[in-house]
């Protein structure tokens, strides 16, 4: 059960650096940042989509349960990429110990995800939640290019 769990958080991390690094190297050579956030969600799906092949063909069993987590698992893969994607169209340039509170706050909201699945959360409470987020991350966006935060 230890092992596991610190298997799962070496996962977590190498995940969102990934995921970070990728938007980072996005952000510095195309500059074009009204497409960074829709660039973010694409990246958000790749991942959550190779995610769920591994898990469907190492379990391959569907239910209601199953796609309640995999659709949770979605939209944390979608949230973290987006908040990335957010931070980066507001960013003029990047400085990596500037933006270490930015990848820990990702880290923090895919480990809670994970955690509230290892503990068996009902999905149905924690899907809604989530979404919501990503709707308040999306909204902030259209508020950000409609205000010209950038």
């Amino acid at each position: 059960l230890e092992k596991m769990s610190h298997l799962i958080l070496i996962a977590i991390i190498s995940e969102e650096i990934l995921k970070f690094g990728l938007l980072w190297k996005i952000f510095n050579n195309f500059r074009k940042k009204t497409n960074l956030f829709t660039d973010s969600l694409i990246l958000g799906f790749g991942f959550v989509a190779t995610e769920i092949v591994f898990n469907i063909f190492s379990d391959y069993q569907i239910n209601l349960e199953i796609f309640l987590a995999y659709l949770g698992l979605l939209l944390v893969h979608i949230i973290t990429t987006s908040f990335y994607g957010l931070y980066f169209f507001q960013k003029k340039n990047f400085i990596i110990w500037q933006n270490l509170p930015i990848l820990g706050i990702g880290l923090l909201i895919h480990y809670l995800f994970n955690l509230s699945v290892f503990y068996e959360i009902n999905m149905l409470l924690l899907d809604p939640i989530l979404a919501i987020i990503l709707i308040i991350l999306i909204k902030t966006y259209f508020l950000a290019k409609k205000t010209k935060i950038n």
